[in-house]
């Protein structure tokens, strides 16, 4: 797998379609937020480029999906309101957990931490409240660029690799899981 699998049968999105997914993606938050008052997983892929959909990248969220779900049954959290949204901006997922919310964000960043595929999960927590819980407020360390030790914000913003760079080095590690670890 190269990195050009990633972009195969998708369509490239715009920067309106991005911000629209966004206003859709909030009202969803407001409402299962309104509803359930129960905090939020809020899920969505880190995908740099214009294509954000993919065959690829929807096998990304699925393992997403399955990983979260599993860990929430094992800590005996019940999901009670699940959403899946599939759309050009990418795929999405959110779902309300009867959980205390900071240890959802805990194990939540620990999954992106340590799963092979994590780092490209970006994984929300939104507490009953609304408001979205950050790594800063529980000591732990910004999120590492997607293909070296860098935070991920001075490398984005200084545009330091390469999107083909980024998307060889992502379709490297999802053939390496698919490889080894999928099954």
């Amino acid at each position: 797998m190269n990195g050009a699998d990633l972009l195969a049968n998708g369509q490239p999105v715009t920067l309106e379609e991005m911000l629209l997914a966004r206003e859709k993606r909030a009202s969803r938050q407001r409402q299962a937020l309104d509803c359930y008052r129960l905090p939020l997983i809020s899920f969505l892929l880190v995908a740099p480029g214009a294509v954000k959909n993919s065959p690829v990248w929807q096998r990304v969220a699925h393992y997403a999906q399955r990983e979260i779900l599993a860990l929430c049954q094992q800590q005996e959290w019940v999901c009670v309101w699940e959403k899946q949204c599939d759309a050009r901006s990418g795929p999405e997922w959110m779902a309300a957990v009867c959980a205390p919310a900071k240890a959802l964000k805990q194990h939540m960043s620990m999954l992106e931490e340590q799963h092979p595929l994590g780092r490209l999960w970006d994984i929300d927590i939104i507490d009953s409240d609304g408001r979205q819980l950050s790594r800063r407020e529980l000591g732990l360390p910004a999120r590492r660029c997607l293909v070296c030790p860098q935070e991920a914000h001075v490398c984005a913003r200084s545009r330091q690799h390469t999107l083909e760079h980024l998307l060889d080095d992502i379709a490297r590690r999802i053939a390496g899981y698919e490889r080894h670890d999928c099954n």
